[in-house]
């Protein structure tokens, strides 16, 4: 028998013994959520509730997996849980036996990414010449069509929230969703999404509801506050017999509303289950008090929200500390001198997490990192010197450098419509008689047909925007790529282009150092195959190795010493966020995720410059939300009584319980002794 009075805390004891009914846990940052849904597991064994009637729900296998065997060192037992997994696993499992009723065969075929994107390729065929403008391509297609069905709305509706650049293209794109949704079928084939759909369409059906429903007796939820529509309409199905529903999760840390996570299923909770239970976990293993303090002192803006007040156990912390810098380049180089501080006082590099809002924060920081000889782990996608688009504009600029460079010719060419790996290769052998640029316009229109011309002209265009610069301006050819047809190509190509054209941006703000663009490709070229080397040695070395990592990564992780960059104004909350509905409060949600990853070091930073070194940014409206007192030195977070209305801070709030404190900018009068 497990003495749990003894094992858990009596937040964690009220949630495990009495989680009868439906119940929201409501988990704060480290206060060991997977403890509570693993005890409570064991607590229901224990009261002889069959494994085959517990039904657990997590977000990744592996978190089922690690649950099952926390639980089976508990109890003692090798038993499993027949039914712990992701949503889409034990959806798989129901319809791999009654996919008939829904019209399929039960040995049906699941789809991955390519092969969705090879039949949305097929279906959006008939609409690629449109006139107007390029139509949206296959992976664009996939991203908007998914998001319609997780979130159970209309294509429409979500052109009009998240890609307002495509509805001009509304009805075609509805067609295209049609069709595809009809060659699945013929092929007997379901992609993620139809796992999900077509799993609570299977609940529809009475007595396939009433088995499951009256088979799992207890049903776990874990990370609740990431749930969509769809699953938040599954998990109410799977109640509806004995309604013991238990989830687990933490509203301040909802930060994936780009994959239509819906907060409102954690926040509306017991106004779908009007007897629910709430228990509050608020008791933080991990941080120091002091860091505590910052994130509880941030989070409190939120009008959205359940009120917690994290507290610790832990004892004798120190206070976060604020960096202002000059530009980005000084807080690269601030950064790596704290970071070999930390390391030369005992603290293991991997215990070390520099966090950034988005990828191209990183670029400045990577180059200082290899400079200084320290080894890093990268997480949230390719260092930036690997990234296609970043490789696409240098290609561009090599070209201009050296028309007879095959590799950047291959890269650039590649890219338009067309133009394929034969096109692409006859013109490459034409350019070898080329005497001059100027012969180049005219190569393509003597070796290619009629529908790779197309393809060449378009490339043209980018070309004949390169030469309307100097090549002594490298930023200035960098930004006429910008504002070529590339810029097209990238938006139709990429869900994420506005990250990708600021990746380009940022490529663009380095190049400003350089006045000859063979030096600057030199220096890039460099940069990129010493990132790579590194990266090589890195996967050979077992040693530790300081993490950088977006913040959306790095949730659920945590380290010694943390730095968050970049807490610039327009840079975090970003700019783009704040002009989606609930943005402001999802990006203070991502700010707090950020602050509770830290256990002893918490290290604030932003430049006063601007990203392009000529307007002054100041810091995020962020930091202007943290009393002066809970930071080392206070006299940075001083505004001498300036307390600012809303509409001065160019925020609109939805309570007045906390006006903003300091104006993004006023922090440039106290940094005057730097």
């Amino acid at each position: 028998m497990i003495d749990f009075a003894k094992e858990l805390n009596p937040e964690q004891l009220e949630a495990v013994l009495h989680g009868d009914g439906p119940c929201l846990v409501l988990a704060g940052a480290g206060s060991g959520k997977t403890r509570v849904i693993t005890y409570r597991v064991a607590y229901l064994l224990e009261q002889g509730i069959g494994p085959e009637n517990i039904l657990l729900v997590t977000f990744t296998n592996k978190a089922a997996d690690e649950m099952v065997r926390r639980m089976q060192q508990l109890t003692g037992s090798e038993s499993r849980l027949p039914w712990a997994g992701t949503f889409h696993h034990i959806a798989y499992r129901i319809l791999k036996i009654y996919a008939p009723v829904l019209g399929y065969k039960s040995n049906f075929t699941i789809l991955d990414s390519d092969d969705s994107e090879t039949i949305l390729k097929l279906c959006a065929k008939p609409f690629k010449d449109t006139g107007r403008a390029k139509f949206p391509s296959a992976r664009v297609l996939q991203n908007i069509i998914s998001f319609a069905r997780n979130s159970e709305t209309t294509i429409a509706d979500v052109l009009d929230l998240k890609f307002p650049q495509w509805m001009i293209f509304a009805d075609e794109i509805k067609s295209v969703a049609h069709e595809y949704e009809l060659k699945k079928k013929e092929a007997n084939a379901m992609d993620f999404d139809d796992l999900l759909v077509n799993f609570l369409a299977l609940l529809n059906n009475e007595s396939v509801l009433k088995k499951y429903a009256e088979q799992f007796i207890y049903i776990l939820v874990d990370e609740y506050q990431d749930t969509n529509k769809i699953q938040s309409s599954i998990i109410k199905k799977l109640a509806i017999v004995h309604g013991n529903l238990l989830v687990v999760g933490d509203d301040a840390q909802s930060i994936y509303s780009f994959r239509a996570a819906d907060i409102a299923n954690i926040l509306q909770f017991e106004k779908q289950y009007p007897n629910a239970k709430v228990f509050k976990l608020e008791t933080n293993y991990r941080s120091s008090q002091e860091i505590l303090q910052v994130a509880n002192d941030v989070i409190v803006n939120n009008v959205k929200q359940y009120k917690k007040e994290l507290k610790t156990i832990s004892k004798g912390g120190q206070k976060p500390s604020l960096h202002p810098q000059m530009d980005q380049g000084s807080e690269a180089e601030f950064v790596v001198s704290k970071i070999l501080e930390l390391i030369d006082k005992g603290v293991p590099p991997n215990d070390i997490a520099v966090l950034f809002r988005a990828s191209h924060h990183s670029q400045l920081l990577e180059m200082e990192l290899v400079k200084a000889g320290i080894a890093y782990d990268y997480r949230g996608g390719l260092r930036f010197f690997e990234r296609a688009h970043v490789k696409d504009v240098l290609a561009y600029l090599r070209i201009l450098n050296n028309i007879t460079d095959t590799a950047a010719w291959m890269r650039v060419l590649m890219h338009e419509e067309g133009i394929g790996a034969v096109a692409a290769s006859k013109i490459v052998e034409a350019l070898k008689k080329a005497t001059n640029i100027e012969d180049i316009k005219i190569i393509g229109q003597e070796v290619l047909g009629q529908k790779a011309k197309n393809g060449w002209n378009n490339f043209v265009r980018i070309w004949e925007s390169m030469l309307s610069n100097s090549r002594t301006d490298t930023a200035g050819l960098i930004a006429s790529i910008i504002d070529s047809p590339y810029k097209e190509y990238v938006q139709t190509e990429y869900i994420d282009s506005k990250d990708r054209l600021e990746d380009i941006a940022q490529l663009q703000m380095f190049a400003q150092k350089y006045n000859e663009l063979e030096q600057f490709l030199a220096e890039a070229t460099l940069q990129e195959g010493f990132n790579r080397g590194t990266a090589n040695q890195n996967k050979d070395q077992s040693g530790p190795k300081v993490v950088l990592s977006t913040i959306h990564q790095a949730k659920g992780l945590e380290w010694s010493a943390v730095f968050i960059i970049n807490l610039a104004s327009g840079a975090f909350p970003s700019d783009r966020a704040l002009q989606e509905e609930n943005g402001l409060e999802e990006e203070r949600r991502l700010f707090y995720v950020a602050i509770t990853r830290a256990k002893k070091h918490l290290h604030l930073s932003y430049p006063m410059a601007g990203g392009w070194g000529d307007s002054m940014a100041g810091p995020s409206l962020f930091l202007g939300e943290i009393s002066s007192d809970l930071i080392e030195d206070h006299s940075l977070l001083s505004s001498n009584g300036l307390v600012l209305d809303d509409e001065d801070a160019g925020v609109h709030y939805e309570s007045e319980d906390r006006p903003l404190k300091i104006k993004p900018g006023s922090f440039l009068r106290s940094l005057d002794d730097l």
